[in-house]
């Protein structure tokens, strides 16, 4: 419903009330518009999608940043939020309803949001840490446990790592060092494969669904999952670490070489293909941003029935990239779902398009500074 951020990147202090639909945030390239989508981040995800940490998101010259926001739920319930960050301690807290939060990723899930932005392209361009990114947080917000679990996974890999790289320095082999934190690599990342697995299975349907939408072609969407080891084909958790800990001691004497760990769910790629073949290898650009708005689309609608809430929906300059015919029809399309934030220097499609009647809303930014229009 509306938003407040003091020294918050540009902002020293800027009030937002926002429509229902589509609210459209114009001004020029570092006037402060997609500081106002990093604050609403944070709300859904307790950080940005782009700044490596909180510090960096201080106004220069201050030392604390705040956020405040209301939001109103589909069912109609009414939220407070309050987040605030001390650069000088280092120490964030997330408030809702007056309550603190903790730890922050109980928040994950609450209020769903997707994003897009120029730079999501290496989704679909990149390599397959990009891919795994968002399989992640896609996952993440409908799925919890999933969240935590990837955490404390993260954390071994890292121990693992510093372990095998010890080792690889000493020139030393040691199984005893490794033991231990084999047992938590196998138990996590099995659980994340089984889950990611399940995951691919069900967005199948998203993906192709929201592509058809979008261009009406003879071209068919599809995406795979190819983890780190061949699964068998009847998929259970039991089968999975079984492979994992097979090919773990294939592995070893490489991993011990090369002072990394060499198996599990943070090697896995997703292979995404249009007409069966490999979009990275095969696509031209235009079926490259199709594929990947058709991604974020499915991804909407992921959240929507898994969170039984409608996702906020975040753009960041998308627009500038299409031209005026797939810029019309790709806004209707999105404004038609939920309530939705774009950033853009150039205001001539979306007066073409939208009527600002209070569900939809215009603002502009200048110097950090917010006006309504």
């Amino acid at each position: 419903q509306n938003i407040r951020l003091k020294n918050f990147r540009n902002h020293c202090d800027s009030y937002l009330e926002f429509g229902e639909k589509a609210n459209v945030i114009l001004g020029d390239n570092g006037e402060g518009k997609t500081n106002l989508l990093e604050a609403i981040s944070y709300i859904s995800l307790t950080k940005s999608f782009y700044a490596s940490g909180d510090a960096v998101v201080v106004l220069i010259g201050s030392e604390i940043f705040e956020i405040e926001a209301s939001i109103l739920t589909d069912n109609k319930i009414s939220n407070k939020v309050h987040i605030g960050y001390n650069e000088k301690t280092a120490e964030k807290a997330y408030n809702l309803n007056k309550k603190r939060m903790e730890p922050f990723s109980s928040i994950i899930g609450k209020f769903p949001l997707v994003f897009l932005s120029p730079d999501n392209s290496n989704i679909t361009f990149g390599g397959p840490s990009e891919r795994r990114k968002f399989l992640d947080l896609v996952i993440s917000q409908s799925n919890l446990p999933y969240f935590e679990v990837l955490s404390e996974y993260r954390k071994v890999v890292r121990h693992r790592n510093k372990i095998l790289s010890d080792l690889k320095i000493s020139r030393s082999f040691s199984f005893e060092l490794l033991e231990a934190w084999n047992e938590q690599l196998i138990k996590l990342g099995s659980k994340l494969i089984y889950k990611r697995n399940e995951f691919i299975n069900e967005f199948k349907d998203y993906i192709s669904a929201s592509y058809q939408d979008l261009v009406n072609t003879e071209e068919v969407p599809s995406i795979e999952y190819a983890p780190s080891f061949e699964l068998d084909v009847d998929i259970s958790l039991e089968s999975i670490s079984e492979k994992f800990k097979s090919q773990l001691a294939s592995k070893t004497n490489n991993e011990m070489r090369l002072g990394t760990t060499l198996v599990g769910p943070h090697r896995d790629e997703v292979i995404f293909k249009l007409n069966d073949l490999d979009l990275r290898s095969f696509a031209s650009q235009g079926q490259h941003k199709t594929f990947l708005v058709a991604l974020k689309i499915g991804e909407f609608f992921y959240l929507k029935e898994r969170c039984k809430e409608k996702p906020l929906f975040l753009l960041d300059d998308v627009f500038a990239e299409l031209d005026e015919q797939r810029s019309k029809h790709m806004l209707k399309l999105i404004e038609s779902l939920s309530q939705t934030f774009i950033t853009s220097t150039n205001y001539e499609i979306f007066d073409k398009t939208l009527t600002y009647d209070g569900q939809n809303k215009k603002f502009f930014v200048r110097a950090g500074k917010v006006e309504a229009n």
